[in-house]
């Protein structure tokens, strides 16, 4: 009960502190926020008489786009796919916005009027209106940047598939808006201590000095933000985000390897969790029709691209190291694999726009009842062989 009644009182705060005319520079969370960037460029339109020092550059319009099916050893499919069947892109844009700041490892945009941009400002899973800094009683001290500061964090984008899908991209938006990267003074990312980050930010040619990390400073503000888009919905990745992936990365790409390429296997053994249960018997399974044992995370990405972009079949439990389908050749056939409480289907997005004959598999155990997602990411995965025998059979791997 106490507990209950001193949340209330704090919120009760953080509602009186937001309504104070005074800035959340200084006290209490931002006023509000703008749903999208582009409401926010007209309103600043509006208020200057059409002079607005904001700018917003449009790159790629609002598309709607029809998947294919995924196979499976059922005659219907996951509810997952089938609720992602049809899907519709928003719009992609740069945006520049003079004495802009920047909140947390995510990467939150608050324009100079104290408002969130909300579709550059996602935390996974929450609405704008529940977004965790309108519940801060005080942010952070902040670190002035007299200079132009890209944002390229986003949220997740520690990990590798954030990383390569949520982030990268939006380096891909800065070209075709045409802004030279010599006039970026800073680009700011979620972190820069792995590896796989220094790798892919050195070959899209972004020097490590340039280089600000949200873990950092989590509250910058900046003579002038520039602003790329999120590609769009975190998992529903866009064709052309892999095909900027796939010209960066991947060297010497042929087509036609397919069909003639590696079986390969890319185990999760190392992974803290979503392990195969019974990988050994998996293996030795898999062993019988030459599939060859991969552990990515030993590897560079330019590695792993190579690996990759010379399979023909790929069985993996899924997981952050699929992201390399992105440099698989258009036919490669993939086999992913699921507990019945954790189906995600942004891979079968990828092999959609990249050509891939994609398949799945939901491992053994109860599955839940259709719509309900119990989200049990971290769950491991006991797969039936006799089914996973058939599924290749399905998809003419043996």
């Amino acid at each position: 009960m106490l507990k209950k009644t001193l949340k209330l009182i704090y919120f009760s705060l953080i509602n009186l502190l937001s309504k104070l005319p005074i800035s959340s520079e200084i006290l209490g969370p931002p006023k509000s926020f703008y749903k999208e960037t582009k409401d926010y460029y007209l309103f600043n339109l509006k208020e200057n008489n059409k002079e607005s020092q904001v700018n917003f550059i449009s790159i790629y319009s609002q598309k709607s786009i029809h998947r294919k099916l995924p196979k499976t050893i059922k005659s219907g499919v996951h509810w997952k796919f089938e609720i992602e069947c049809t899907h519709e892109y928003p719009e992609t844009f740069v945006a520049v916005i003079p004495q802009g700041r920047v909140w947390g490892h995510n990467g939150t945009v608050i324009t100079p009027d104290d408002k969130l941009l909300g579709d550059v400002s996602l935390e996974i899973g929450t609405d704008i209106s529940e977004h965790s800094i309108l519940k801060s009683w005080r942010l952070p001290n902040i670190n002035y940047v007299d200079g132009t500061v890209a944002v390229l964090s986003a949220a997740g984008g520690e990990g590798y598939f954030h990383w390569m899908f949520d982030v990268l991209p939006r380096i891909h938006l800065l070209q075709q808006a045409e802004i030279p990267f010599s006039h970026i003074d800073k680009f700011l990312v979620n972190s820069l201590y792995l590896s796989f980050q220094k790798e892919t930010l050195a070959l899209l040619n972004i020097p490590e000095e340039k280089i600000i990390e949200s873990r950092k400073f989590p509250h910058i503000k900046a003579k002038q933000l520039v602003i790329p888009s999120l590609p769009g919905e975190t998992g529903n990745i866009p064709k052309w985000a892999c095909d900027f992936l796939k010209t960066k990365i991947l060297v010497n790409d042929s087509t036609e390897k397919v069909g003639k390429g590696k079986f390969i296997y890319i185990s999760r053994d190392r992974a803290a969790f979503r392990k195969v249960i019974n990988e050994d018997e998996l293996i030795q399974f898999l062993n019988k029709f030459n599939f060859e044992v991969i552990f990515l995370e030993k590897i560079s990405v330019v590695e792993q691209a190579s690996v990759l972009s010379s399979a023909s079949v790929v069985v993996a439990p899924h997981g952050a190291g699929l992201s390399n389908l992105v440099f698989c050749s258009p036919g490669t056939k993939i086999i992913e694999l699921f507990s019945p409480n954790y189906v995600n289907g942004c891979y079968w997005v990828l092999s959609n726009n990249i050509q891939l004959d994609y398949y799945y598999l939901i491992g053994d155990g109860e599955e839940p009842e259709k719509f309900c997602d119990p989200h049990c990411m971290a769950e491991d995965i006991l797969i039936n062989i006799n089914a996973l025998a058939e599924l290749l059979k399905i998809a003419e791997v043996i």
